[in-house]
């Protein structure tokens, strides 16, 4: 069941990631000029995201029948910039609501669980395909009242470089919590890139 709720949602994702692709891009000459000397103060620096976004839960419940929930949630990421390319992280999601969901533990009889505005924090590792776009793979745990899920993830973020350290991006990811159920996240935030101690080498 949980394959097949990705085949039919992956083409939503898809959708998501080629408009928000499609509009960040707009803006991309506006941080051309900054990307070389980003490029550099990028490694070893330390980023730290504030963003704000929505948790689409598939398997909700509401008022006895199943539905689509919507609900609002925080992020807060630390992530280390190895280099321009490579980096890793941790990162937390907040659902500010309460709702009840629909467990998907692989037997016929339906479950309900309560989830009590669950906090999901994870390991990220994220790889830059581009200046702008990376895509991001990890595992971590959702954190409730009741019962913690390991979950894995999978994810795109989008970001433009602003001067004086700072960048606006936009994040997509798919969490799966492991018998139980899954969460898309979309949300838009700011980070502030605070550069490490580095040597820039020059040629003799």
């Amino acid at each position: 069941m949980r394959i097949k709720y990705f085949l039919e949602k992956r083409s939503v994702a898809a959708c998501i990631i080629l408009l928000a692709t499609a509009v960040f891009t707009s803006f991309g000459s506006f941080a051309q000029e900054h990307s070389e000397a980003t490029e550099e103060s990028e490694k070893g620096a330390h980023k730290f995201t504030l963003s704000i976004g929505h948790a689409h839960v598939h398997e909700g419940i509401e008022n006895g029948e199943k539905k689509w929930l919507v609900m609002g949630a925080w992020g807060f990421n630390y992530d280390y910039l190895i280099n321009s390319k490579w980096s890793i992280g941790l990162h937390n999601d907040l659902i500010l609501e309460d709702f009840t969901v629909e467990k998907q533990s692989g037997e016929e009889e339906e479950i309900a669980i309560e989830r009590e505005r669950p906090l999901a924090t994870k390991i990220i590792g994220a790889y830059k395909l581009d200046k702008h776009l990376s895509i991001m793979l990890g595992a971590g745990d959702e954190i409730a009242k009741g019962e913690n899920y390991f979950l894995s993830t999978i994810g795109a973020e989008y970001g433009l470089h602003i001067p004086g350290g700072w960048e606006f991006g936009a994040e997509l990811a798919y969490d799966v919590k492991w018998k139980a159920y899954d969460t898309w996240i979309l949300g838009f935030g700011i980070s502030k890139v605070i550069s490490g101690h580095h040597h820039k080498h020059h040629k003799s």
